[in-house]
């Protein structure tokens, strides 16, 4: 009799345990929004691709736009430890004065592991220094801001 009450209390912590364990994953992997990565140019050594989610609000002259270039051959930096197959950049782009700067950098390993991220903050309202780098025709950042005119 003892061990025909175990089995039916058995169902009931299967269930508790499936339960506690959807909670949980749910916890740790949160949904995150959707990324729609384009194509913006590839060659022997890359392929770059832009996230155009969200591009659309961008009417004014700025754009906020994430990068992410996949190396066909891994890269070594110093002050990054192993080697980098893939790198994602964020930057903010200024149509009008034809000028961007990094927001953010990282590096991933060939398991999509972050090797290495810098920030970069920019508190200056002057556009030039806000601005620091020119596009310059028929640099990467020139066709992912060509790429990005596409879904404005």
């Amino acid at each position: 009799m003892l061990s025909n009450s175990i089995y039916r209390k058995l169902p009931v912590k299967r269930l508790l345990i499936a339960i506690l364990v959807i909670i949980f994953v749910s916890n740790i992997w949160p949904q995150s929004p959707n990324e729609n990565w384009i194509v913006v140019s590839t060659d022997k050594d890359q392929t770059t691709f832009i996230n155009v989610s969200g591009l659309s609000i961008y009417t004014g002259p700025e754009i906020f736009v994430w990068a992410l270039q996949e190396l066909n051959a891994p890269l070594s930096m110093e002050d990054v430890s192993g080697e980098i197959f893939k790198v994602r950049t964020y930057y903010h782009i200024n149509k009008s004065l034809n000028r961007y700067s990094i927001i953010q950098i990282i590096y991933y390993d060939v398991e999509s592991n972050v090797l290495k991220q810098y920030k970069y903050e920019h508190k200056y309202d002057a556009p030039d220094l806000k601005f620091n780098n020119p596009v310059v025709p028929g640099s990467e950042v020139y066709y992912i801001l060509k790429k990005c005119l596409e879904f404005i």
